[in-house]
Order: C-alpha cells, then structure tokens, then sequence
C-alpha cells in the first residue's frame, strides 16, 4: 500500500482483524503486507497519545497474529498488544465486546504459556497445578467458533496434563490430555502454523498409551495420525515427525504382523536419518530408530544385510553421541547421571544397542573380536552413568547375554543383577530372572534356580494392564510362554513340590483374573481397596516405561513406593500371598473327590504333582520331552485339520489318520497318564464306580486328549477312559471355586441352534439335535435360526441355569480370547470367549457346547486356557462340556443323547456331568474303537 495514508492503513488493518475474526482467515494477519501496513502507520502517527485508533487497530493486529501463531511462535506479537493496550489505559476509546475477548483471551493464553513453560522447568507441584488453571481458563475462555485459537489452548492444556501424569500417575490425565489434543487437531483445521506439532503431540501420546495399556486401537490411530503429522508439516523438524511415524509403523507389526508396515518403518526411518546430519542433536536417536526397525526386520528375514545395516546404524548413533555426551570421566559421568540428561541416556542406549548388535553377530559367527568389543561398550555406557540409574538394569542384562554366550560363568551374577535391580522395570526384570534362573539350574543349583524363576513369575501380573482388550493381554503373555513350568521343575528338583505348585497357580491363567472376571488379586483388592489397586496398576506402569521417560531418582522413587504398597497390601487379612505364589492349602478345600492333577512340562524335566486328600505326590515323567511333545501335537493337529478336509476324502488316508490318532493315544498312555495312574494307586478297571481325576495340563499338552489316553484295541484296560471318570480344570483355584457352590436341582433350560450361520457351512445336524433336546427337556426354550443373535443369547443366558448349543464355534489359533461361538449374526456381533467370560452368570449349571474346537486354547497364550468352555466356566457355569477338535454331525447327536441320559432327563442333575460324558465317550468308542477322532474330543470340565 504505497502512499496510503493513515486514514487507509488504518481501515487495512481493520479489514484484516474483521477477516480473521469472521472467518478465521490466517493469512489476513500473518500475511507480510499487514506488517508493512503497522510500519507505514507508525511512521505516519508521530504522536500515538492523539491517535489512539491508529494505536488500537496496530494492537488488534499484534493480539490476532500472537493467537494464531500460538503461546511461543507468538510470544513477541502478544508483548507488543499487551505494552499497547496499557499504553492506551483505561481512558481510551470504548471498545466493542470482540476486541475486549481478544484481549482476555491473549492475556489467559500468554499466562497460561509462561506458566506451563515454569511447570516443565520445575518439579513444583504448586507450578503444575497453577499452570493447569491458567491452561483450563484459556481453553474455557476461548470460543468454540474461534478454531485455531482454542486449537492453540488445547495444546497447552494438553501438554500441562501430560507433565501431571508423567508425575502423578493418574491414567485419566493422560485419557484427557488425548481427548484435548484430538479436539485441538479438529479446531487448528488445516492451516493452523502448529498443526504438525499438534498431531505430533497427538500420536505421541496415543503410541505411550498403547505402551502402558497395549491396547491395539491407540496403536491404529496412532500411525495414522503420527502420518497425518508428516504430511502437515514443513520440512522443519521432518525428520522427527518421520522418526515418529516409523516408531508407530514398527509396533503395529510387532503387533499385528503386517510385512508392509515393517518396510516402510524402515523406508521413513532411512529418510528421518537423511534428513538429520551427523552433529544434529538428534542423530543419534533417529539412527537408532532405524536400527531398531532393522533389528525387527533381521529378526524376521534372517538376512545378513539388515544385521549389517543395523550395526552401520548404531555405530553411527555412538559416533554422533560421544561428541554429544557430557564426559566418561568419573566427576562429569556421575553429574550427568544426577542430571539424567537425554544426552547421556541416549549415548547409553546407542552403545547398548550396538553391543546387543555385536552379540546377536557373534552367536553367528563367533568372533570373538565382537564379544570382545561388545563387552568394551557395555563397560563405557556404565561408565557414563551412576549405577542407581535404571539403564544399568538394561546394561547388566546385556552383558550377562554377551557372556552366556561365551559359556562364562560370569554371566550368572550379571544377570542377577539386572533381575534385582531396585529401579529396573518388569518386563526387563522378567528377561533378566529368566536368563538368571537358566543359567543356574544348567550349572546344577536348582535352590538359586528357584529363586530366580520365582522373581520371573512374580512380575507376570504386572505385564497385564487394568481395562487391557483380551487379545492385547494375550499378546503382552505372549513371550513368557513355559516360564511357570521352568520355575515349577527348578522347584521340583529343589525338593520343594508345594512351591512348585504355587509358582504354576501364579505363573498360568493369569487372564483368568486381569483382564477377565473373577478373583484375580488386583480384582480383589479393588474392590477392598480400589485406591491401592490403581496406584499399583500406575506404579508397574511407570516402572515398565521407556527408559528415557523417567530420570534415575524419578525410577527409585517409584520403585521405592511400589516395595512399600506391596508390604502394605500384604498386611491385609487375606491378601498375605499378594502377587506371590500361593499355597496350596489355599488353593483347595479339604476331601476333595479325586486326585487333581497338574502335568508340568519344562525343558529341564516334566513331573505330574497331584493334589491327594493326603497330600501331595510327585510323579516323575522321565519318558516325556518338551521336543517331542511339541513334535507330536504339531502332528495331532496337522493330522486333525487334514480329516476336516473335503478334498481329502481318501478312504485309505483317512484310515491312515485315524491309525495316527491311535498312535498318539497310545505315546500319551505310555510317557503320561499311565505313569500317572499307577503312581496314584489307580492301577485297573474298578468294578465298583471309578475314581474320579481331575487333568490340569500344561504347555502343549492343553491340545493333548489326557482323558482318552490309552491302548483302545487291547482288553487289559489300560486307558484312561476305562480306570477313571476324568474332568479338566483351569486352576486350582477355579476348581476350588466351583466346589464352593453345591449342586442345584435343575430349573431352567436354554438350547441354541444356528444350523445355518452365515459365511459358515450348514449343519442339518443341529436343528435334529435342538428338537431331540428340547423333548428330552420339558419346558426348555429355544433359540434358533436368525432369532439366535449374540443379544439375545447373552440376554437369554442370565435366566437360564442350562444351556445347550449346538452349532459352529470357531478356534482363534492367534488369540483364544477371540474364539467364538457362530450365532446368527457372528460377523457382526461375535459372542466370542472374551465376551462370555465378563457375563455375570453366578448361578448357572451346565453348559454343553456341541460344536467344534469349544476347548482348544489359542497358540499365543497356551497355558492361560482361553478357550470357549473355559470361558463359560470364568462366566459361572460349574460344568462344561466341550470338544477339543471338530466333531461329526451324526456322531455328536448320538454323544448328546447319551450324555443326557446318563444325566437322568427330564430331571437331570449337573453333578452327574463327568460320569456322563465318559459313558457315553466310552459307548462310541466300543461303536466305532479303529476311529478314535469321533469320540476322543469330547471332555468334561467342572467339579
């Protein structure tokens, strides 16, 4: 506007705060020109005391860009409103009602500002709650309609809930710090100048919930918002935001594995480090994001070039650290350890991480110049910080894998010292008291084997957040496969079979309760102490964290509560086993029926503990291997599936597969249940009625058919159907559960049929089976067709003592938790074993499930027994029958049939359910004895 005048400017800059006022329009105020207007007319007012219209239109002008550009970016803009609004003073002009909000909204957005900076500079509770007021009056006092500018406040308010979480440990700030930043992402629109931040922000806080909580729905809008981030921003901080979205890619495969995630976690972590040259402060980080992806993808494909690539990253990353790092000398090390900078952590994680690489390439090639060097780096990053820093955990753990690897006996009490660590986290504590454990029993000292297993098994409730979605728990679990029966077997060869049996009650099911319903210890002492319970659930949080999140005091603090609630809990009445293995005593009343017993596998040993009305008895399994077994159940499987073929209808194949059946039958009598049963006295067929055994399998051993163990073709009764009436269990602790509670006369009797399910094959079998049932059972009501919907099962289910289904079910191999039972509308509305398990059925009998695989657990998480009868029996139901593969149409009308009459319809009586199943298991079998997949699925679960 060259050679306006000031009468000009001065509507120019009116014009421009009407635009951005009505229509938000950025560029109005942020655009170079307005500042030349505000110059022009300050050189054309010579006096601003005589024109304070031109005074007022410049300070609108600095008030709208200030909030625009947000609390930093616009710090210089609001100083300059603020010192002309004064300038004006009281006198001035009357202002309309818009110009006098502006006004306040700069001064509660530029104290909410400073006050949030003070909050992240000092640990000051007073500051944080101060800034929290100031952040929340900013929000409120900014209008909806004024988008970008309550976009900015929300920011602000987000950022001060964070630091209160990260402090305090209340999961709701951190809900409500996500809740904000997803409301300013809507209000910035797409040209607010923080919006990339805002996003950044966003994911940021998504991927740390996904990390505390594992849950996969934060990890999904994570990616998509940490790519949303990418795509708004410039090329300032690009790389960060890269370094973000590969951080969110490489979990959602480590999640879900998906391969094309994985790729391009690599592909944007390659441009991130590009992008950030050597000597940026962030190097070193954003190259160990790539090595990470790298190590992931080697870990996948075995290819020596991502090792390779991934060893080029990290020593890149050490490279760019040590000039970064405040010292190795003794007085700088341990100041910077105090301090716990980012730099020196990140120095530490970048040789932590080169030293696992040089291990991982050793194990490979057994160069020793790599042991040699990785050991050399492990004691620089010790150097580096104090040894109360929690990266010594990880530092110690390291080197005991680095020296194991050698065969050195060193390694032991490396690995010792990571599990014990005061200030290590869990999962971290778990790997270290495994390997710790491993190390002393294959050295021959089972007592010190014990004891480490025992701190590994302790930390299993803690990898199982409150509210965590069953298949993310599930997930959590997953690497902590056989660590109960490793602990159990170390207990056994110390002569201590009561630990033994405590440590597999803590160590299995732990879904049963977290994550679950019913009678976990957190469940419990919930609902005593529903204060406590969360405090806990926040503190194994903050311990389980990144390492960076949380400076070395900050972890001994947290460390240091965690030990003193434990105490405090465990002085409860009752809670005296709190997260500790429980004795058996408690576990099981009294004269129980039969003998229960728990056949433990472990690669150092496999043993079947029972629990007797006199005590406990171990019983030796020397013929049963942990290779072979798995070897064997992989081929049960595999032989099973390929019967349930349609194009492999060879009758010779078929005789083949049952001959394999057979076969494994047979191994199962020889190396398990015939051992068993002669060990507890139970040594032939009884002519009175047989005793009852109750089977808790372990590991691979759950997809194993305990109760029909046996040489069928011979007449010597040496099977187990023929010396015993076998039931399966959980735990101990369900068992002792469902005995609590006597049996009831029947009542009321549900029968679902689905013969049809969509997407699934049709089962005419079904609707026989149904009418065949609902003869038998005067008065029963049934669900049938498209009126059997998830709704009204579950809905049907909280008035009816007994339900029979017959149908389709499904076997999630995955995730058992999502196991279901096909009703009607299943692809929409799933009724699946998470489901059930959360029904509040207290009250119920028998459940007889008539469909296929309704008790194979899940492949990820074998010993937590998430499958569909063991659901219904976390649900309420004392009895279950169930099968543990796919069943014939024909042959399971027949079962049922049986089954109830043994029952005693019209009238039947729950507790005659074991008895039942196995005469009617038996009466097939004497039927059809050379095709032992007909009648070998069926089971009985309960009491």
């Amino acid at each position: 506007m060259t050679g306006a005048g000031r009468d000009d400017l001065v509507r120019a800059l009116g014009a421009r705060v009407l635009l951005y006022r009505s229509c938000l329009d950025q560029d109005a105020v942020l655009s170079p020109q307005a500042l030349a207007e505000v110059q022009a007319l300050m050189r054309l007012v010579a006096d601003p005391s005589t024109d304070p219209e031109a005074v007022r239109a410049i300070a609108d002008l600095h008030l709208c860009r200030s909030l625009v550009l947000g609390a930093e970016r616009g710090r210089e803009d609001a100083v300059v409103a603020a010192a002309l609004a004064r300038y004006l003073g009281p006198g001035g002009p009357p202002d309309a009602a818009a110009e006098a909000a502006d006004r306040r909204v700069a001064l509660l957005h530029e104290q909410a500002g400073d006050r949030v900076a003070a909050a992240e500079r000092h640990r000051d509770p007073a500051l944080l709650e101060q800034a929290l007021d100031a952040a929340r009056a900013a929000v409120d006092n900014t209008p909806v309609q004024a988008g970008p500018i309550r976009a900015s406040a929300l920011a602000l308010w987000a950022l001060a809930l964070r630091l209160r979480y990260e402090r305090e440990g209340d999961p709701q700030d951190l809900d409500t710090a996500i809740g904000a930043l997803r409301e300013a992402a809507t209000a910035a629109g797409s040209r607010h100048p923080d919006r990339a931040g805002i996003l950044s922000r966003l994911a940021a806080s998504l991927r740390e919930r996904h990390e505390r909580t594992g849950g996969l729905e934060d990890l999904l809008e994570g990616v998509r918002t940490a790519r949303a981030a990418v795509e708004a921003g410039g090329p300032a901080d690009r790389g960060g935001r890269l370094h973000n979205l590969g951080l969110a890619l490489r979990l959602r495969h480590e999640r879900t594995g998906e391969p094309a995630d994985l790729e391009e976690a690599v592909s944007v972590h390659r441009e991130a480090v590009a992008l950030t040259p050597p000597g940026h402060r962030d190097h070193s980080l954003l190259q160990q994001g790539l090595a990470n992806a790298l190590d992931v993808r080697f870990e996948r494909t075995s290819a020596a070039e991502n090792l390779r690539a991934r060893i080029d990253a990290l020593e890149a990353a050490v490279g760019t650290s040590a000039g970064a790092a405040p010292g190795t000398g003794g007085g700088a090390a341990a100041d910077a350890g105090n301090r716990g900078t980012d730099d020196a952590v990140t120095r530490v994680g970048a040789l932590v991480n080169l030293a696992s690489a040089l291990t991982q390439r050793y194990g490979l090639t057994a160069d020793d110049g790599d042991a040699d060097r990785a050991e050399s780096l492990l004691r620089t990053a010790a150097s580096i910080l104090p040894a109360r820093h929690a990266r010594h955990a990880a530092i110690q753990y390291q080197l005991g894998l680095v020296r194991a690897a050698r065969d050195r006996p060193e390694a032991t009490a490396c690995l010792r010292a990571a599990a014990l660590h005061p200030a290590a986290a869990p999962r971290l504590r778990l790997r270290a008291a495994r390997g710790w454990g491993h190390s002393a029993m294959t050295a021959g000292r089972p007592k010190e084997a014990v004891t480490a297993y025992g701190r590994a098994v302790a930390q299993l409730p803690a990898l199982v957040p409150r509210h965590l979605h069953p298949a993310d728990a599930e997930q959590a679990l997953s690497e902590t496969g056989l660590l109960a029966g490793d602990a159990a077997a170390c207990a056994l060869s110390a002569g201590d079979p009561a630990l033994a049996l405590g440590l597999l009650e803590l160590g299995r099911g732990v879904l049963l309760g977290q994550g679950m319903k019913y009678g976990d210890e957190l469940t419990e002492l919930r609902d005593r102490a529903p204060r406590t319970a969360d405090r806990l659930v926040w503190l194994r949080t903050r311990l389980d964290s990144a390492d960076e999140e949380t400076t070395s005091d900050e972890r001994h603090e947290l460390a240091a509560e965690w030990d003193r609630l434990l105490a405090e809990v465990r002085a409860r009445q009752g809670f005296e086993d709190f997260m500790s293995p429980p004795r058996p005593d408690r576990l099981l009343p009294r004269g129980a029926e039969g003998p229960v017993v728990v056949v433990n596998v472990s690669r150092y040993r496999c043993d079947a503990i029972a629990v007797t009305a006199e005590g406990l008895r171990v019983v030796p399994l020397p013929r049963l291997a942990l290779p072979e077994l798995i070897h064997r159940t992989a081929d049960l499987l595999t032989v099973l599936d390929g019967l349930q073929d349609p194009a492999g209808a060879d009758p010779m194949a078929q005789v083949s597969a049952e001959d394999e059946i057979d076969g494994h039958l047979r191994w199962l009598w020889d190396t398990v249940t015939g051992p068993v049963l002669d060990g507890l006295g139970i040594t032939g067929p009884s002519e009175a009625r047989p005793p009852r055994v109750w089977w808790i399998p372990t590991g691979p051993l759950t997809f194993l058919p305990l109760h029909a163990a046996g040489h069928h073709h011979e007449k010597a009764g040496r099977t187990v159907l023929d010396r015993t009436v076998s039931s399966y269990t959980p735990s101990l602790r369900v068992l002792a559960r469902s005995r609590i509670r006597p049996d009831a006369p029947a009542s009321s009797f549900l029968v679902v049929a689905v013969p049809e399910p969509p997407a699934a094959p049709p089962l005419p079998g079904a609707a026989k089976e149904a009418a065949a049932l609902t003869r038998l059972l005067p008065g029963a009501r049934l669900l049938t067709g498209d009126g059997a919907t998830r709704d009204a099962v579950v809905a049907a289910l909280r008035d009816h003592a007994w339900l029979h289904f017959c149908g389709h079910a499904t076997a999630e191999p995955g995730t058992g938790s999502g196991s279901r039972l096909l009703v009607h509308d299943h692809l929409d509305h799933p009724l699946t074993v998470a489901g059930i398990s959360r029904l509040d059925l207290s009250g119920a009998e028998l459940a007889y499930l008539s469909a296929c695989h309704t008790a194979r657990t899940g492949f990820t998480a074998v010993d937590e027994t998430l499958h569909l009868a063991g659901g219904l029996q976390i649900a309420g139901f004392r009895h279950v029958v169930g099968t543990l593969w796919s069943i014939d149409d024909t042959v399971s009308v027949r079962i049922a049939e049986r089954v109830y009459a043994g029952l005693g319809v019209p009238r039947p009586v729950a507790d005659r359910a074991a008895y039942a199943v196995r005469e009617a298991v038996r009466d097939i079998r004497d039927r059809y004895p050379l095709t032992p997949s007909l009648w070998a699925a069926h089971i009985h679960a309960g009491p």
